[in-house]
């Protein structure tokens, strides 16, 4: 499977990208399912595009153009696996300050609107006043916070500190590259939900989604 990751990468870095949503295409019609197309396919194909340039097998220019290609085709994903918002609660995702890398968030998003999660994606680098702003607005259930390199992490505390003093508070969900790496657990203290990968973030909709159905039958 690795191989067909690099595969699928080398048809990212030339800009192929109708190549390669025909080949997402072919793995959705033979079944398989959001977890698959992130975590087998699209994020081990952006893992090796990085790899080849940190060691400067390919140039910022191929790096870029394979990132706009897997941007398209996160959003082509979506549009296709989206459902109606039918339980009414909703999620806002954002990656903080600073902070570019939104790929994975942008899977995580997917991955609720799938679930029949209202979603509003602000994706990479949106300040704390303009994301407290839109949350005292929206009045969100869970707020979805991404980060993903180490200098970013006093920043993500401020934006903890923030959304837990809304009211209704919405669950803070944290997640990225770093989160297990470094000691964010323990700075947040039990403020926060962290995920890892899509597989805890599927647990974890299902189980968000068995216990809001059983107080509504109460």
């Amino acid at each position: 499977m690795y191989m067909e990751a690099e595969q699928f990468a080398e048809n990212m870095l030339q800009g192929n990208t109708e190549t390669c949503w025909k080949n997402l295409l072919q793995h959705v019609e033979s079944g398989r399912n959001s977890l698959f197309i992130f975590e087998q396919l699209l994020a081990p194909a952006m893992r090796y595009v990085g790899s080849l340039w940190e060691t400067h097998q390919i140039t910022v220019a191929d790096e870029h153009l394979a990132s706009g290609v897997c941007d398209v085709l996160l959003s082509r994903y979506a549009a296709l696996k989206k459902k109606p918002a039918i339980h009414g609660y909703r999620a806002m995702l954002l990656c903080v300050k600073g902070e570019a890398h939104y790929f994975g968030l942008k899977m995580v998003n997917t991955m609720f609107e799938e679930n029949g999660f209202d979603t509003r994606f602000y994706g990479p680098n949106l300040p704390l006043e303009y994301a407290s702003l839109s949350a005292l607005s929206w009045k969100p259930d869970i707020v979805a916070l991404s980060v993903s390199i180490v200098y970013h992490l006093p920043t993500l505390l401020e934006y903890v500190e923030a959304f837990e003093k809304l009211i209704p508070r919405p669950v803070i969900m944290i997640g990225g590259r770093i989160i297990e790496k470094y000691s964010v657990h323990e700075a947040v203290d039990g403020r926060a939900v962290f995920l890892s990968d899509m597989h805890e973030l599927e647990q974890w909709i299902m189980s968000y989604n068995r216990a809001n159905q059983q107080q509504h039958v109460r």
